[in-house]
């Protein structure tokens, strides 16, 4: 697969390949924080560790909701290049404070930073990747950039438990630092246009994005294929633990494979969607809502780890597919000096449904079953279907 990978012409574009692996080393450094964090929470407050986690991500979602959008505004006053270099640096900073942290609130602090400088880094990475390797080539990067975000994931995890067991909690804070700050550097050696930064009187308003998201077709399309999204993989990311081990009656080690077959899944279809002709990726396009509904009731109706795997797999592909078609969208519909805004406002609407679909499923799957929580996905789903009666995919 490795030749095959570098034979493609995106490979040969060095500023697309530079971005590639900065963010993909970033990746690995958070999946390793991630891990060190979850277990920061549990020594702060023994018991009490999915708890603050809860807070964290609520404080994410509400960083990522109310912030995200300004993300496009800044980047046309200071530039897009010193922004994500600054969102970096301000990460690897948030992440060495965690070392001297020794209370809750301390914690939420950092964690609306570094939630802050996520918001204001990826809505602008994204925007530029259109711009860098042209639309032809565009949903190729796109399958690239979903294989870097699983395998730096899984790689991460399996690197942050052996760090963590020889060396302890906080040296994934130690690593995670240093992958932003190699990521920043990898960066700042890219070449950038000057298209991202106006001038004061050619500034766009802080909300031009939000606005093209609704007044758009497309774009809304875009943001409903987001929230669909949003929906079953917030299913899987809330309950999958809980079910495995306390329905399923499993052991634990049963979750992270079950999460890791998602990940494939995305991967593999990411990869084989984008060299599909037109013709069959519009045939994808089409069923993958409809199989969403049928795994929902799968899962919900037959209680076996082996559906739940394959239900996973086959969630995970159709997650990693729309991702490609709603990004896809987004660059379509957009000219260079748009993008930044039309994605930070995609970014920002899009973790409204991640918003909705955590509680809902955490309170659904904790006060009564899996199955409710699955149920309550399924009719989701449905809802989502009704703007789309009458129009044309």
């Amino acid at each position: 697969m490795g030749n095959a990978l570098h034979n493609d012409t995106v490979w040969s574009n060095k500023r697309f390949v530079r971005l590639f692996w900065a963010h993909a080393i970033s990746l690995v450094g958070t999946a390793i924080g991630t891990a060190a964090i979850a277990l920061l929470a549990e020594d702060l407050n023994e018991g009490s560790g999915p708890r603050v986690l809860g807070y964290t991500l609520t404080i994410r979602i509400i960083v990522f909701l109310f912030l995200g959008p300004f993300a496009g505004s800044l980047s046309e006053r200071i530039g897009r290049k010193l922004q994500m270099i600054v969102s970096d640096i301000l990460r690897a900073l948030v992440m060495v404070s965690l070392f001297f942290v020794n209370g809750e609130w301390q914690l939420y602090f950092l964690a609306f930073f570094l939630h802050l400088s996520s918001a204001l880094f990826t809505p602008i990475y994204k925007s530029i990747i259109p711009g860098v390797v042209g639309e032809k080539l565009y949903p190729k990067a796109l399958a690239y950039g979903t294989v870097a975000y699983n395998i730096s994931d899984i790689l991460g995890m399996l690197a942050g438990g052996l760090l963590i067991f020889y060396f302890g909690f906080k040296i994934g804070f130690g690593v995670d630092a240093a992958s932003f700050l190699l990521s920043a550097g990898l960066i700042a050696i890219v070449p950038f246009s000057s298209a991202g930064r106006k001038k004061e009187k050619q500034r766009t308003k802080v909300f031009f994005g939000i606005r093209r998201m609704f007044a758009v077709p497309e774009l809304r399309r875009s943001l409903m294929l987001s929230l669909q999204v949003s929906i079953v993989g917030g299913l899987a990311i809330v309950t999958t633990a809980g079910y495995v081990k306390n329905e399923l009656q499993m052991e634990e080690a049963f979750y992270p494979v079950a999460m890791a077959v998602m990940g494939i899944g995305a991967m593999v279809a990411s990869l084989y969607y984008v060299r599909c002709g037109l013709g069959t990726q519009k045939i994808w396009g089409n069923i993958i809502l409809p199989i969403f509904l049928i795994i929902l009731a799968a899962t919900a109706l037959f209680k076996f780890y082996f559906v739940l795997l394959i239900a996973w797999l086959i969630s995970g592909a159709g997650q990693g597919v729309f991702g490609i078609i709603s990004n896809n969208l987004l660059a379509k519909n957009s000219v260079e000096n748009e993008r930044p805004h039309i994605y930070a406002a995609q970014f920002a609407l899009s973790h409204a449904g991640w918003g909705l679909s955590y509680p809902l499923c955490g309170v659904l799957a904790s006060v009564y079953s899996f199955a409710a929580a699955s149920w309550a996905c399924l009719g989701l789903m449905l809802l989502t279907m009704v703007p789309m009666i009458g129009r044309r995919s």
